[in-house]
């Protein structure tokens, strides 16, 4: 096939100065477009961050720009899971995806000639796979992506809570309660799970990952001890928080647990991901009790905090429920469409511009 030459490589380990720039000169411009609003990240932080994940083993991950005129008009990143990875047997047909064109680039058939790009990259690199994941937030993206052949699996959204408007009686009501349904449990809040709960901490965090509705993806998930504690120090040397607070009942197990995450240079916010409760444990008040503790802690050490973002799947019923009493509401969509290659590869979508499949470096 021919060679694509306008499609660069992108190595953060190895990247000259020109191309971090190229980089967050896309990203940004996509931010904006999308928040204008939200204030970024300096760019510094965003590349220790980017350097810091390079440790984490368990996936191959890939970034290319469509150059023009110095600038990335385009920009493909891929991420798969590599045979180091516990969940590697259940999920190596599938890849995770993002695609985006820059404003003012679009309808010229960038995103084909990307998309093509990509169906070629996996097919020499990653022969295992056989579909891509994609989340898309704009009209834009929706028709590229169903047009190319892509079908709605799963609809989330970014739901935001702004503590100028939490009821924080309701949320003090919620903690007291949570307590009193529960007199032998505990609630630990730490930035480093204690040694004696590690491994049953990753049980569960897997256990409750895994049911959370996917829609049609079929994907397992396991977090391994190791995992966690290689999360754990990175995040301290980049000075940001990641704050668990966990259900553990009279027996020792860990019964629910949430997760946040703060970084001084975003300080306007905070990023709340996993909430779960085991399901035997569920109808005790536990998630109820976690959400609220969790507020009041940002309240009282985080006072910059102007609002605590989530994402949820609609189809999550216990936890849009309490998210929605708690006064969350919707930033925008989220929606995670899954593409079959098969169709890419024999050049469906592909506006006849046969894709590169040069070698490059990755890993």
């Amino acid at each position: 096939m021919k060679e694509d030459k306008d499609i660069v490589f992108f190595d953060p380990a190895a990247a000259p100065e020109e191309l971090w720039t190229v980089h967050y000169d896309h990203l940004d411009a996509i931010s904006r477009e999308l928040d204008p609003d939200e204030p970024l990240v300096p760019r510094a932080k965003r590349r220790e961050m980017l350097l810091a994940s390079l440790e984490l083993r368990y996936t191959n991950k890939y970034t290319w720009f469509l150059m023009e005129g110095g600038a990335a008009a385009g920009y493909l990143w891929l991420s798969v899971e590599n045979p180091k990875s516990p969940t590697y047997g259940t999920n190596k047909a599938s890849a995770q995806m993002k695609l985006s064109v820059a404003p003012g680039n679009r309808r010229r058939g960038l995103g084909k000639r990307l998309l093509a790009f990509a169906a070629a990259e996996l097919a020499a690199r990653e022969p295992q796979v056989k579909e891509v994941l994609s989340p898309v937030m704009t009209g834009e993206g929706k028709l590229f992506i169903e047009a190319a052949g892509g079908a709605l699996s799963l609809e989330q959204a970014e739901n935001r809570l702004y503590l100028s408007e939490v009821d924080w009686a309701a949320v003090e009501r919620w903690a007291e309660e949570g307590k009193l349904r529960n007199p032998g449990t505990s609630v630990l809040a730490v930035t480093s799970i204690p040694e004696e709960d590690i491994e049953e901490y990753a049980r569960i965090y897997s256990e409750t990952m895994n049911q959370q509705p996917l829609g049609d993806i079929n994907l397992t998930i396991a977090v391994t001890p190791a995992q966690i504690r290689l999360g754990e120090r990175k995040q301290e040397e980049l000075g940001a928080t990641h704050l668990t607070m966990y259900c553990k009942d009279p027996d020792g197990s860990v019964a629910g647990l949430t997760e946040t995450h703060y970084m001084p240079e975003s300080g306007h916010c905070v990023r709340q991901f996993l909430t779960g409760v085991r399901e035997p444990c569920r109808g005790r008040g536990l998630g109820k009790l976690l959400k609220a503790l969790m507020l009041l802690h940002i309240r009282k050490n985080w006072p910059g905090v102007k609002y605590v973002a989530t994402s949820n799947a609609g189809s999550n019923a216990p936890m849009m429920a309490i998210n929605t009493a708690l006064g969350f509401k919707k930033r925008r969509p989220v929606l995670i469409y899954k593409l079959r290659l098969d169709g890419v590869r024999a050049g469906e979508g592909s506006a006849g511009i046969p894709p590169a499949s040069r070698p490059v470096r990755g890993g």
